[in-house]
């Protein structure tokens, strides 16, 4: 063998490139793996395209995109009240780059049936973005101007009063028949397929009450052609200060606010979930992004994780209590 000092000068650049370039090979395959993230990001919503959920999914996916220098794509599965969505995400890899950024269907979906296809726990909770208050409507023509009226109307004239909501087994759908129980009255539920199905109906009167989410409802108010009766929030609303709540109304069981959350499969990294709910969480508190979520109707919220988790715990408690006293089936 010859020595070291006789090999030609190009095998001795070779013998020693050689090793230099495996370690380097392996730092930048280990970069790699330990970098989060290391592409695209997708977020998945269960509502259709040009809603609000949607609108504010791509206001957050776009800060987040500046902040990790990768992209982020919010991407629609609607549909069976949001399990599409929870199914894709909860079956997809755990390693970040799937979220999901839903609504409070996720939960009510779990109380609703008697064999749901997937669990609280495929999910982990990262952070509640906002709230989503549900608020009751009426034709500004409809005799009752608050929810007092309505229920005194309502009951000196049973059965002949129908409400609709955004889909049946929907937060307006189990607030309707919870204030049914509640007060003793008995309003037809209508399910339309979506909150914007509903609006041509109200507005002409041919259905005098409707559920749907405040920041849909806020966009009508200027016609004159809507009249908000309650709202389901904790306090009144920071835009809408003149609507009162179910609670204050008198109906503290019903006042379940809907909320838009971000969860990502269970088993992703607790790294990945920290770093996930830190971003989202300082995003939210952004002036500007504050300011989308009032104008949307919604409240801002920014929750830990842990905060997230309890809410939701506690939330299941609520929504299976008035659909097991409402007797509120899938229709």
């Amino acid at each position: 063998m010859r020595p070291f000092s006789s090999m030609p000068r190009r095998s001795r650049a070779i013998t020693v490139s050689l090793p230099l370039c495996l370690a380097l090979v392996a730092g930048s395959a280990a970069n790699a793996q330990g970098k989060y993230p290391s592409r695209a990001v997708r977020i998945v919503i269960p509502t259709a395209p040009g809603g609000n959920l949607d609108l504010l999914a791509r206001a957050i996916g776009e800060k987040l995109a500046e902040r990790w220098k990768q992209p982020v794509i919010v991407e629609a599965k609607p549909g069976a009240n949001t399990m599409i969505a929870t199914l894709e995400v909860a079956r997809s890899n755990p390693d970040g780059h799937n979220l999901l950024f839903t609504i409070s269907g996720l939960v009510q979906n779990l109380v609703l049936q008697a064999n749901p296809p997937y669990k609280l726990a495929d999910l982990a909770p990262v952070s509640m973005v906002a709230l989503f208050p549900i608020a009751l409507a009426a034709n500004a023509s409809f005799p009752a101007k608050d929810l007092s009226e309505l229920v005194e109307y309502a009951r000196a004239r049973p059965n002949t009063i129908n409400y609709g909501s955004y889909g049946a087994g929907s937060g307006g759908h189990i607030i309707g028949e919870g204030l049914n129980r509640a007060a003793g009255i008995d309003l037809q539920h209508i399910a339309y397929k979506g909150e914007a199905a509903s609006l041509p109906d109200l507005l002409t009167g041919r259905i005098s009450l409707v559920y749907g989410s405040m920041g849909f409802f806020a966009h009508q108010l200027s016609t004159n052609n809507v009249r908000l009766l309650a709202v389901a929030a904790p306090k009144r609303l920071k835009n809408f200060p003149s609507v009162p709540t179910f609670a204050e109304a008198g109906y503290s069981d019903i006042n379940l606010a809907g909320w838009g959350g971000v969860f990502v499969p269970t088993g992703t990294p607790a790294e990945i979930v920290k770093e996930v709910g830190q971003q989202v969480r300082q995003i939210v508190a952004l002036p500007e992004i504050q300011s989308k979520i009032y104008e949307m109707g919604f409240e801002p919220v920014g929750s830990t994780e842990a905060e997230f988790e309890q809410a939701l715990n506690a939330d299941l408690e609520k929504w299976r209590k008035i659909v097991k006293d409402g007797n509120i089936r899938l229709e």
